[in-house]
């Protein structure tokens, strides 16, 4: 490893990086120094800040950590941030994973406060020859085992990825330059260091070249996803959970190929922020997508993929909460459906963001609620339940939340369901996410 063949790397894998303002991810090992010196070349011209993440359950070694950094950066006249994070007693996807989800946000937050093109990790060759054994051990697919992206669309990027570990610290050792090693990289109890330390090693005693086979097995899983979700993204519908016809029909779900249908749930579940997706979820979406059976599929946070009327929905774990509120002219009201907003206005023209609008008059005080289990309305003569109208256009899961508009105690519009007389220059919206 070379300064000249990292420029040039860095040169041509960024190029638009080049000359701009990035935050380095400063953990004070061998990895992290050597990608704040290699970036510091004048070649590159990058305006660099660094930002440490300190682990407070790690206490005293953790403080250690946090000031050899601060110094270095000192030394380097590197602008130097501290990220103090405590983590939750029992996290939902494991005590690594959670780790590594904060730092991530964390760092995202100082680029997006500080107005930086990207944050760079250390991330190199080894770390993806032991990630897939990792997710091999773990039971993983191939969208797992397909390594460590170079770029991501949220501004991370990982310079020195082309580079071995070894190749990182003998760089280091031939300039003199000090780093700081963290304990718990000893620690067997992780699996990534029983990989590192024992599994690694006893594999390259037979194949010596199982660093290369490993990653070359990334890169090639990696490219058949990125083809994958090439045709996801211009094959595939999405679920809106909160839209009001936010489902999707089943027949352009089945109309996809297994493969196709197994990655467009784990995109689906990652849009609406759900977590992981297994393997027995999927047997079960591809049950329910060709013979309508099970009509539901549990998801992880208590969601469920639901078969309704030839459409799937998204129904969320809990339903959204009752509400009512008073409106005022020129006011902008959220329910408790997220994404759903009431807009009164005077004299005001539809704005083509509204899903629905309604007119009444400016002397009669408006509120929107939710429904109750005796709301009524008059239609055709007869008189029908209010529940009972909703139900037959909305999902399960916004019945429960959807606006009527009460002119004083008088149910006057449904949006979408029905609506009594529509005169006067009060103009109402309903706007909708999705």
């Amino acid at each position: 490893m070379e300064a000249k063949n990292f420029v040039t790397h860095f040169q041509q894998a960024f190029p638009n990086l080049v000359g701009a303002r990035v935050l380095v991810a400063l953990s004070g090992g061998a990895d992290s120094v050597a990608l704040l010196h290699l970036l510091a070349d004048p070649s590159l011209g990058l305006e660099l800040e660094a930002a440490h993440v300190h682990h407070l359950a790690r206490r005293a070694e953790a403080d250690r950590d946090a000031e050899f950094c601060r110094a270095l950066c000192e030394r380097r006249g590197v602008p130097f941030h501290l990220l103090r994070l405590a983590l939750e007693p029992a996290p939902r996807e494991g005590r690594e994973a959670a780790w590594r989800r904060s730092r991530y946000h964390a760092l995202l937050e100082v680029v997006a406060q500080r107005s930086l093109a990207a944050v760079a990790t250390a991330h190199h060759r080894d770390d993806v020859a032991e990630g897939v054994i990792m997710q091999l051990l773990r039971g993983a697919g191939p969208r797992a085992l397909a390594g460590i992206a170079a770029a991501t669309d949220a501004g991370v990027i990982r310079p020195l990825l082309p580079w071995r570990r070894l190749e990182i610290v003998d760089w280091l050792q031939r300039r003199g330059i000090p780093w700081i090693e963290d304990s718990s990289n000893a620690d067997l109890g992780h699996l990534r260091n029983r990989v590192r330390h024992v599994v690694l090693p006893e594999l390259r005693s037979s194949s010596p070249r199982i660093d290369d086979h490993l990653v070359h097995l990334a890169d090639a899983l990696a490219a058949d996803e990125a083809l994958f979700t090439d045709s996801l993204e211009r094959a595939a519908v999405w679920i809106s959970p909160w839209a009001p016809d936010g489902g999707v029909p089943v027949d352009d779900l089945r109309a996809l190929a297994r493969p196709l249908r197994s990655r467009w749930l784990h995109a689906q579940a990652a849009r609406a922020g759900i977590g992981r997706v297994t393997r027995r979820q999927t047997a079960l979406l591809h049950r329910l997508v060709e013979a309508s059976v099970p009509r539901s599929v549990t998801l992880a946070d208590r969601w469920r993929l639901l078969l309704a009327r030839g459409r799937l929905w998204l129904e969320p774990p809990v339903a959204p909460q009752p509400y009512q509120h008073r409106l005022e002219a020129g006011s902008l009201t959220a329910l408790s459906i997220p994404g759903w907003r009431v807009r009164l206005t005077l004299d005001g023209s539809p704005s083509p963001q509204a899903r629905w609008h309604w007119r009444t008059s400016p002397s009669t005080p408006l509120t929107v609620r939710s429904p109750q289990p005796e709301d009524a309305v008059e239609v055709a003569g007869e008189r029908l339940g209010v529940p009972r109208l909703i139900a037959r256009v909305a999902p399960r899961h916004l019945r429960s939340a959807w606006p009527l508009l009460c002119e004083n105690a008088r149910i006057a519009w449904i949006p979408g369901v029905w609506q009594g007389t529509s005169t006067g220059a009060l103009l109402v919206e309903v706007l909708t996410d999705g």
